[in-house]
Order: structure tokens, then sequence, then C-alpha cells
């Protein structure tokens, strides 16, 4: 699948995905602030008719280069299976039809941080991107006691001999002192993150 073959396939979806705005391969919930929800589809190895999707959210003050989907999920189709094709002739109305059912009751749990920290908190706790991303996005919500006390909980749980738990051990070590000596500089830290991440994700004109 091409980037035109997706958008053209997004802009037929669109119908059951009111409010939603297209950018490549992404589907999504503008304005894009604190949180990003959305869909995203990407080619298959397996052939070029083949793509796969995957609908997600995260917090934006979370700094990132790229979209991630820890939480979220594969789009299936009715037999389970996970892999689409642009050849296959009910594609529009099978697809419409499992947004409806599979990413939009999904999307709709987490409408701001603490429902994303909620909905978070259904995913792995052994894995730290879940404590982070719940800390983060409490501390951005203003619930600094919450949050300085997940973040004190993933220091306990990170292997600091792994490089990027080390970073993340960092990053929220940082944000946690900030938390607790100086809120409103948390704030600006978390806005100036949130920045960076949408400036690296190219959806700056949908702030």
């Amino acid at each position: 699948m091409t980037r035109a073959e997706f958008v053209s396939l997004e802009k037929k979806l669109l119908p059951v995905l009111p409010g939603f705005a297209i950018k490549g391969s992404l589907i999504f919930v503008p304005p894009v602030r604190k949180l990003l929800r959305g869909i995203s589809f990407e080619g298959s190895s397996f052939d070029k008719a083949s793509f796969y999707i995957n609908f997600f959210v995260f917090p934006l003050c979370v700094p990132t280069e790229h979209l991630y989907f820890n939480f979220g999920n594969r789009v299936r189709k009715r037999n389970g299976g996970d892999r689409w094709s642009k050849e296959d002739p009910k594609l529009v109305e099978e697809l419409r039809d499992a947004l409806k059912q599979q990413a939009l009751p999904f999307l709709s749990r987490a409408k701001d941080l603490a429902g994303f920290a909620e909905l978070a908190a259904s995913f792995s706790s052994r894995n730290p991107h879940t404590a982070t991303a719940i800390g983060f996005a409490l501390a951005r919500a203003s619930r600094s006691n919450q949050a300085v006390e997940v973040l004190g909980q993933l220091q306990t749980q990170l292997d600091l001999s792994v490089e990027w738990q080390r970073a993340i051990g960092d990053l929220s070590k940082h944000l946690r002192a900030k938390l607790i000596t100086d809120p409103e500089g948390a704030q600006q830290q978390l806005e100036a993150w949130e920045g960076e991440t949408v400036r690296n994700l190219g959806l700056e004109e949908f702030r």
C-alpha cells in the first residue's frame, strides 16, 4: 500500500469517524493537545496489497520521536486475523464495522489525561513504559501527589544496566524532583516536552 492509497482509504472511512482528521497514514482526533488518539495504517512485508491497522492513545508530554502503540491494539477481522488487503472487495464495509466495534470504544475511554491513566493501568505493569506514561499523564493533569508516587515506584522496577530503561529513569527522576520542589516548573517542562513531541510527529498544524 502506498501513502496515497492509504489516504484514499482513510477518506472512505471518515464517515464512521466523525471529528477525526487525516495526516498521511494516520487518522487522529484533533486538536492535538495533551493526548494523541489515533488510528495508524502500515504496510506489510507479506505483499504489496496487505496492511495492518493500529488504534492507540498516548500522552504527548512523554517525549517521543515517533508513534508507538504500547497503549492500543491491532484492528482485527471477524476471523481474528489482523492482516488486511486492499484487494478485498468488501474492505471498506468490513473496516468501517471493525473500527466502530474496536477502535472507537477504546479511544472513547481516554478522552482526557485522567481517563488515559485509568486505561493505561489495564496494560502490563511489568513494562516500565506503562508507569512512565501514567506518571507523566497524572503530572500533566496536575495530580502531583499521585504522579510522585507512581514515578517513585517506577524507579524500583527499572534495570539501570539497560540503556533505554536508564533513560526513562533519568527523565522520570527529573520530573519527580520538579513536582516536589517546583510544581509550576514541572508543568512548564511537561508543556515543553509536549510541544517537542508534536513537532517530532509533524502535527503542529493540528494543535
